[in-house]
């Protein structure tokens, strides 16, 4: 498992290296410089600062960039899945009833919940396996994976059908648990059930641990989006925040590359 204070890293250093962060912090540079003399130098600064967020924050560069991971394992219509044991269901799909809510909020990726039951219903999976636990700075809230659970009964899956997995607090701790319910209750295949941007590093990690899964993809984000228009070339919020998520996996990837987890 992953320490707290290596978990709690993981979390803070990629803010300085995501998009909006790393401007920030070179805008704050560019200041100081600005202030230390170095006018020029400063005005240089943000200028290529300025002109970098905007291309990250357009249309047209997020979506090359998440779409190229989404591409990597497109998603197949449930009809055309492979039957399975288990459809193992990663979690950050949903925020928990904290106040002022009284219920769960869905997530944008709480597709990956939706998906998870229609393979039920549809008789592709005879289980559904819901990871996802809480950061140590949450710990006093309810698991995510119980919540999911109780959603997937609110749908309509019995709960003899559903195992929690709510220790694990990221994707290679998810991929730990599992195997180690593998081995108490064995199964011979698997639908592995997350976000297409994710799919890539989730996948290599649960191979890499043993596991015999095979990619049931949703959560698309990039979509064909009509003729193109010099608005694509507009900065937006979404996009920004396409572009962020890109790179978190990219990120992701490489540090579970170095770390040999995949």
């Amino acid at each position: 498992m992953v320490s707290d204070m290596v978990l709690f890293m993981t979390k803070l250093l990629p803010v300085f290296v995501y998009p909006l962060g790393l401007a920030l912090a070179l805008l704050l540079l560019g200041v100081l410089l600005g202030i230390l003399g170095g006018r020029k130098l400063a005005f240089t600064l943000i200028g290529a600062v300025a002109a970098g967020l905007w291309a990250v924050s357009t249309p047209v560069f997020s979506e090359w960039a998440l779409g190229d991971l989404e591409r990597q394992n497109p998603p197949v219509a449930i009809d055309d899945l492979p039957q399975a044991d288990v459809a193992i269901l990663l979690g950050g799909a949903l925020g928990g009833p904290s106040a002022p809510r009284v219920t769960i909020d869905l997530t944008a990726a709480s597709d990956r919940i939706l998906h998870a039951a229609r393979l039920f219903r549809a008789g592709k999976v005879s289980r559904i396996l819901v990871t996802g636990g809480n950061l140590p700075w949450l710990s006093g809230r309810k698991p995510e994976a119980d919540l999911i659970c109780d959603l997937l009964m609110e749908w309509g899956v019995p709960a003899a059908a559903i195992e929690s997995a709510g220790a694990s607090r990221n994707t290679y701790e998810n991929a730990l648990e599992v195997r180690d319910m593998f081995v108490r209750r064995p199964f011979t295949s698997a639908l592995l059930v997350t976000s297409a941007a994710h799919m890539p590093r989730a996948l290599a990690v649960f191979r890499h641990a043993g596991l015999p899964v095979q990619p049931a993809t949703t959560d698309i984000e990039v979509v064909q989006s009509g003729p193109w228009t010099p608005l694509r070339l507009l900065p937006d919020v979404s996009a920004l925040q396409m572009t962020t998520s890109a790179l978190r996996e990219r990120i992701g990837i490489l540090a579970y590359r170095g770390r040999g987890y995949l």
